[in-house]
């Protein structure tokens, strides 16, 4: 800073001091004389559009054999063309590769209460499993409410079900059961690239 001694004040290189304007005055919006850096607009771009499937049941459903596949798809929801419900064998077939992530919530009842039941995301022929969910000791009045998630990078052409991986027989109860109030869901959809 240097004193301008013919207009008696200090200035910033001849100029006014440092923040004002030529009259003397402050910058508006710059408090202390210094500027604020301007507001960046978000520029997000839109996502893709996904494809996804919504599977879901609210029929009661009973002696579902250990090894069967859980009748899920009395209501199904579909946005692109990168998966496909097979409603003859309850069955999610994958189109396109890609990464794709598995949702689900069931509602089980078991008629051996010390039974543990557990409920497998597994290709359909049977010789890949990509996970499990289960509960221990699940009774055969209201029922039990098992939820499980997978994520995995597949290729075109397979085929997942939701499978009772139990050892014994399980029901699905009647929708409005406590303490859901559908009896399964299930949820794919594949990742953006």
């Amino acid at each position: 800073m240097m004193i301008d001694a013919s207009l008696g004040r200090a200035g910033c290189g001849g100029f006014p001091p440092c923040g004002q304007g030529a009259a003397g005055m402050p910058f508006p919006g710059f408090p202390g004389g210094r500027p604020e850096p301007a507001p960046v607009p978000c520029q997000t771009p839109p996502p893709p559009a996904a494809d996804a499937l919504s599977i879901q049941l609210s029929t009661t459903q009973t002696g579902i054999a250990a090894g069967a596949v859980l009748p899920l798809g009395a209501s199904v929801r579909q946005i692109g063309c990168a998966l496909r419900y097979d409603t003859a064998n309850h069955a999610v077939t994958v189109t396109e590769p890609g990464v794709y992530v598995f949702r689900w919530q069931v509602l089980v009842q078991s008629a051996d209460a010390a039974a543990d039941v557990v409920i497998s995301l597994q290709s359909l022929d049977g010789t890949a499993v990509l996970a499990s969910s289960g509960a221990i000791a699940v009774p055969a009045d209201g029922g039990v409410l098992i939820a499980g998630s997978a994520v995995a990078q597949l290729r075109p052409g397979t085929s997942w079900a939701l499978v009772n991986n139990s050892g014994t027989a399980i029901s699905l109860p009647a929708a409005g059961t406590a303490p859901a109030a559908f009896v399964g869901a299930e949820t794919v959809y594949r990742l953006a690239e």
